[in-house]
């Protein structure tokens, strides 16, 4: 690897193992287990060395290094700024770093090595428009760069301080809300998460109604008698279907469970059922019947157009709207248990 210019200039020549970014002005240069800093003229300011294990790029004048299980900081002319002493540590922002100790509780030092905010908190990311977050992952607070907590720990999300105001975001109970704090001030609460209130109401009722809905199935025999609960909880395409995962999740409930992902019916129909991940956020659940039972048929032939309640997520979903109709849950549940 090397750098050059869009105009085709060549700062460093493509021989090295490695070139990081530019990060306060210096590139981090790595050529087999050695380290160098080169500058923006291609100059080295610090040379190939392998003092430490590992290097890391520069920030306010300070990189981080690391040797025999801990990390410190080395300035621009290659001098041990700060000694190896931190289980692990961030790299510096607005004159703090964030450290971890033995316990993996973490504080934050100044460029001296001081440690100007205590070990204590779970997690403690890197101070930005003179705040950083704290929290345990479920839940966020604020602290300034002295270590004040100036926003509780209580909120689901907090954005980005921006003129001393920051977006918050809070669950209370099943009850998401959203709205803009000022630090040191109130909340003015906004009606942004008023639509995921009330997919996420729908998402309960429709819970409970397939729960009374395969309750009933049972009172006179069981939900695979009917050719429509078949086919629609049968689902094996690369897109997520919410209501379809809804009702196999509680019809599962109500199967016998062969082994991990095999479930056995009254009736003796077997299902199995497999989660695919469709991106780093989406899961598919996939289930397809394996054995059909011994079972007498009931209800009606499938529609060529079927109403669905919770919908879809994915990509490409035009297609589906062929075959699927947006409804409501009484809509979805009369459809699935019509007789006649």
């Amino acid at each position: 690897m090397g750098i050059k210019t869009v105009e085709d200039g060549v700062i460093i020549p493509a021989i090295y193992d490695f070139v990081a970014v530019n990060s306060d002005g210096l590139f981090n240069v790595t050529q087999g287990e050695e380290h160098a800093y080169f500058d923006l003229n291609g100059n080295v300011v610090i040379p190939f060395q392998k003092v430490y294990e590992s290097y890391g790029n520069f920030t306010e004048g300070l990189a981080r290094v690391y040797i025999d299980s801990k990390w410190g900081f080395i300035n621009k002319k290659g001098v041990e700024a700060i000694k190896p002493q931190f289980h692990f540590a961030e790299e510096f922002s607005e004159g703090r770093a964030i450290v971890r100790n033995d316990e993996g509780e973490h504080g934050a030092i100044d460029k001296k090595g001081n440690l100007v905010i205590d070990y204590g908190y779970h997690t403690l990311t890197r101070f930005e428009n003179g705040y950083a977050h704290f929290g345990d992952l479920k839940t966020w607070g604020l602290i300034d760069n002295q270590g004040k907590q100036v926003v509780p720990q209580k909120y689901i999300h907090i954005g980005k301080v921006e003129n001393e105001k920051v977006t918050v975001q809070i669950r209370e109970d099943e009850v998401f809300r959203e709205g803009v704090l000022k630090i040191g001030g109130e909340v003015e609460w906004n009606s942004n998460l008023d639509a995921l209130n009330d997919f996420n109401l729908k998402q309960q009722h429709l819970i409970v109604d397939f729960e009374d809905l395969i309750n009933e199935m049972y009172l006179s025999g069981c939900p695979c008698e009917y050719q429509r609960f078949r086919h629609f909880i049968q689902w094996d395409k690369p897109v997520s279907f919410l209501d379809q995962e809804r009702l196999f999740s509680v019809f599962s409930g109500h199967l016998t469970k062969v082994n991990d992902n095999v479930f056995k019916c009254t009736c003796g129909t077997i299902y199995s059922e497999s989660w695919e991940q469709y991106n780093a956020f989406l899961w598919v659940l996939n289930v397809k019947i394996h054995t059909i039972g011994n079972y007498n048929e009931k209800g009606l032939p499938i529609k060529s157009k079927i109403p669905v309640s919770l919908g879809f997520q994915g990509y490409d979903l035009e297609k589906l709207r062929k075959t699927y109709v947006q409804g409501d849950n009484a809509t979805l549940i009369r459809y699935l248990k019509e007789r006649e």
